[in-house]
């Protein structure tokens, strides 16, 4: 029994029935290589789910404090742009509930709009601090194109100091990956 159904629990015990329950009953080489390969995913995805939106959310902070930086030296047009829309946060993301009302639900919702439905509009305006995994991944893809303006714009500059501060934080990053692949074995090439 699960005790705790998190996620990466249900998936570890996913993995912990391929491998005790289903590996010794396979007698095709080939079945067996491929349930392997398929188990080594799935725990690495479990440790995607146990961490991802925390990650996403501190890289988020460390890549868009770099971009704020490099603004204050080296302010660009398409720095500007990027922190600006960076900032303007995920406008388009479908949450469960908003999912299940359905579009026409949503419509009436609108029409009848009160002091009890002003949770929507501050929903709207607080995607960027949502914890669901849509808007936490494309809030991280603003700041990664953030980062990438400022570090577009720090080289332009020849800033090497912010140069280097951001050669650091790409190291973090891969630092992150590596975490992320540390039960990842080649099986069988």
């Amino acid at each position: 029994m699960i005790t705790r159904p998190t996620t990466d629990m249900l998936i570890e015990d996913c993995c912990r029935e391929l491998m005790e329950g289903i590996l010794p009953g396979l007698t095709d080489e080939t079945l067996k290589l491929r349930l392997i390969m398929t188990e080594t995913v799935l725990r690495n995805a479990a440790v995607r789910a146990a961490h991802e939106i925390a990650w996403m959310r501190e890289e988020t902070a460390a890549l868009m404090a770099y971009a704020g930086r490099v603004a204050a030296r080296h302010g660009s047009e398409p720095l500007q742009a990027a922190l600006a829309d960076a900032e303007a946060g995920p406008a388009d993301s479908l949450h469960l509930a908003d999912a299940e009302a359905g579009p026409a639900d949503s419509h009436l919702a609108d029409a009848e709009a009160g002091p009890a439905d002003s949770h929507l509009a501050d929903a709207e305006a607080g995607r960027a601090d949502s914890l669901h995994l849509v808007d936490v991944a494309d809030v991280y893809e603003r700041a990664g194109q953030a980062f990438a303006a400022a570090l577009a714009a720090a080289q332009q500059a020849g800033d090497a100091d912010l140069v280097a501060q951001a050669r650091e934080l790409l190291r973090d990053r891969i630092a992150t990956e590596k975490e992320v692949m540390a039960t990842y074995a080649v099986v069988g090439r």
